[in-house]
């Protein structure tokens, strides 16, 4: 049965403004009650836009592509909006099925396939040995420290006997990996793509210190002892609580509390305290501010999500290229304006993402090797 797109286009709208009456309110319910529109957000300022795109998906199934979809990506979800930042040209959602069967249907063109890299996560030892995390196996460490390596996961167990010597791993998490960690005390550490934790095996009696490059995200056990994590920017002091850290290469230092109260200090002796859902930017010239933010944008990633707001796409790829361990060429220097808005899942394959951008019209891509390159 042919859609009243006009009523969509009216309902839509008002529901994006929260101006719908009772009646209209009932409608909308009924229309969400259909599998291919449930549970999507879009905009529609541009009528003759939608129009044009429903015209083409009208002969096919929703129903049906929309289950073909959800098994092509093996039951992950994914919402997502690409806005311009002036005019929404927006890409019918709802349809995001039927336009995925369609486009596998008539272009019968496959796309080499990019995969995140989880191998060669690395441990470096006190004495300078490097082993591979994912190989699942228990080392014995100085000071009679045993460390156990099992599926990403190292923990440390120590003997009865403790010696005052610091003794130091580091962690190494290649583009395209992930790790965690759990401390001497028992602090919990995500470490992201691209990233290193440096740490002693067993901390010390007055203070616990660790240092990251990298993303790296803490839920910290209260002992009473200090906890600090030292940046090539600054340094977070801490007692007991959870918060991300950014310090990527040649980037402002980001420090999100999620709970708890944390202090960062800036190598210039700047100083700012934070509060639940507030972030320090220390940037690489020296300055320093703190903000309001939704944290679950920046700390996210440990669940497995990626979640984007209104984010340039340069910056989501940016963000993206550490998972999958790729490079991005823009053709056109327009397209990283493009701004991004929701929720993705990491895929082991950055193909989901892009057929989806590409069926924005905004952007298309080709992929060879490991260079993904983007244009209008």
């Amino acid at each position: 049965m042919k859609r009243d797109l006009n009523k969509i286009v009216a309902l839509m709208r008002k529901a994006y403004s929260d101006t719908l009456q009772d009646e209209e309110q009932k409608e909308f319910g009924q229309l969400m009650e259909d599998k291919a529109l449930h549970d999507v957000y879009f905009d529609v300022e541009d009528d003759v836009y939608l129009e044009k795109h429903f015209a083409r998906y009208e002969r096919f199934s929703p129903e049906k592509a929309y289950e073909i979809f959800k098994k092509q990506q093996q039951k992950n979800k994914i919402r997502i909006i690409l806005r311009r930042v002036a005019v929404a040209a927006c890409f019918i959602l709802p349809l995001l099925g039927a336009g995925m069967w369609m486009m596998w249907q008539e272009e019968k063109q496959e796309q080499p396939v990019v995969l995140a890299k989880r191998e060669n996560v690395q441990l470096k030892l006190s004495d300078g040995r490097v082993v591979d995390v994912l190989q699942g196996n228990e080392i014995q460490e100085k000071g009679g420290s045993t460390i156990r390596m099992e599926e990403g996961l190292l923990s440390y167990k120590q003997d009865s006997v403790h010696g005052d010597e610091l003794v130091y791993n580091e962690l190494n998490v290649p583009l395209g990996g992930e790790c965690n960690v759990i401390l001497d005390d028992g602090t919990r550490v995500w470490v992201n793509a691209g990233s290193k934790i440096k740490y002693p095996v067993r901390f010390a009696k007055e203070k616990r210190v660790v240092s990251v490059k990298g993303e790296v995200y803490f839920d910290v056990t209260k002992d009473g002892r200090p906890f600090v994590v030292e940046t090539e920017l600054g340094k977070v002091n801490v007692l007991g609580t959870s918060f991300g850290v950014r310090a990527y290469n040649d980037e402002a230092v980001l420090t999100t509390l999620v709970s708890g109260k944390v202090m960062f200090t800036s190598k210039q002796g700047k100083s700012v305290t934070l509060l639940p859902r507030e972030q320090a930017v220390a940037s690489p010239g020296g300055a320093l501010s703190k903000r309001e933010v939704n944290v679950e944008e920046y700390v996210g990633w440990k669940d497995g999500w990626y979640i984007f707001k209104e984010e340039r796409l340069e910056d989501v790829m940016c963000t993206l290229s550490r998972w999958y361990g790729i490079t991005i060429f823009y053709q056109n220097p327009k397209v990283k304006e493009i701004r991004f808005t929701g929720n993705l899942k990491r895929y082991d394959s950055i193909i989901t993402f892009l057929e989806v951008l590409a069926a924005s019209e905004e952007v298309k891509y080709k992929i060879d090797g490991d260079v993904v390159f983007l244009y209008e």
